[in-house]
């Protein structure tokens, strides 16, 4: 014989409350929607920073010191890009003029100002870049970057860099910006065929839309000069980890191979990246 519970009033009023808000709560909930523009957004920031890099170097590796100008045999310069090395003052400046197209194809403007403590193989040497109306391809760089010798192993020929951008700024030729504040550790191998970094770090800004974002490297990005002087400026593996409107996203460069695309993974699912 089968015995009925009487429940009060107010217990079954309370109850069903609770029934009808678990379905129709579980029923209304919708899948997070990530805005994974960020990512493409962010890779087109440290491409022109690597971009700045590679010239940088090219510089400081051909310019003899006492010469008053230099000159470099690298496709990325174009033929009347002038070269001002000031020994007296430790700078040098790379002075594009009002635009020109470099021997691979890429168009500058503007001036590239550096300002260096000694060659870059010396412990706690430091090399600050900033800019006066340069651009790339139509972006305009601004901010200040450092990188500063940190570390040297001559047994692996490996030189470990600190690399900071301060009040970075990308501005696209559509006039819209990322800024970018970043912290980097750079283990660069030197060897006959160019160099080799690994990169760990992290960075913070705001998209171009204005919302903001960080990101950190979760698996060591890897670059490599023969790829850069290719025109791919992305590393070739590697793992950057974005949070952005609140959502957590992953950056995945691949295993290796020197091409411009990408993965993304994001809750709920993957996409597939190509930059420019």
């Amino acid at each position: 014989m089968y015995r009925f519970v009487k429940f009060p009033p107010f217990l079954l009023i309370a109850l069903s409350a609770f029934i009808g808000f678990s379905c129709s709560s579980g029923d209304d909930d919708e899948p997070v929607v990530a805005d994974t523009t960020i990512a493409t957004e962010f890779s087109e920031v440290n491409q022109k920073f690597e971009d700045l890099d590679n010239l940088t170097l090219a510089v400081l590796e051909e310019s003899g010191l006492g010469a008053r100008k230099t000159e470099t045999n690298s496709p990325d310069f174009c033929a009347s890009t002038e070269f001002v090395m000031d020994e007296a003052n430790k700078t040098i400046v790379i002075d594009f003029g009002d635009g020109c197209v470099s021997p691979n194809g890429v168009s500058r403007k503007g001036k590239i100002m550096i300002k260096y403590s000694g060659n870059l193989l010396i412990p706690s040497a430091n090399i600050v870049t900033t800019f006066d109306g340069y651009e790339v391809n139509g972006y305009k760089v601004e901010g200040t970057r450092t990188l500063t010798n940190i570390g040297l192993d001559l047994v692996s020929s490996t030189v470990t860099i600190a690399v900071k951008i301060e009040n970075g700024k990308i501005t696209w030729p559509d006039g819209g910006f990322v800024t970018i504040n970043s912290n980097e550790v750079r283990e660069v191998k030197l060897g006959s065929s160019g160099y080799e970094a690994t990169i760990t770090g992290t960075a913070s800004g705001n998209s171009k839309e204005g919302s903001g974002y960080t990101a950190e490297i979760t698996e060591a990005l890897k670059l490599s000069q023969s790829c850069i002087e290719s025109g791919v400026y992305n590393p070739t593996s590697g793992l950057i980890e974005f949070t952005y409107k609140s959502v957590k996203m992953t950056l995945d460069y691949g295993t290796g191979t020197c091409d411009k695309s990408a993965t993304i993974s994001y809750p709920g699912g993957v996409k597939e990246i190509t930059f420019d």
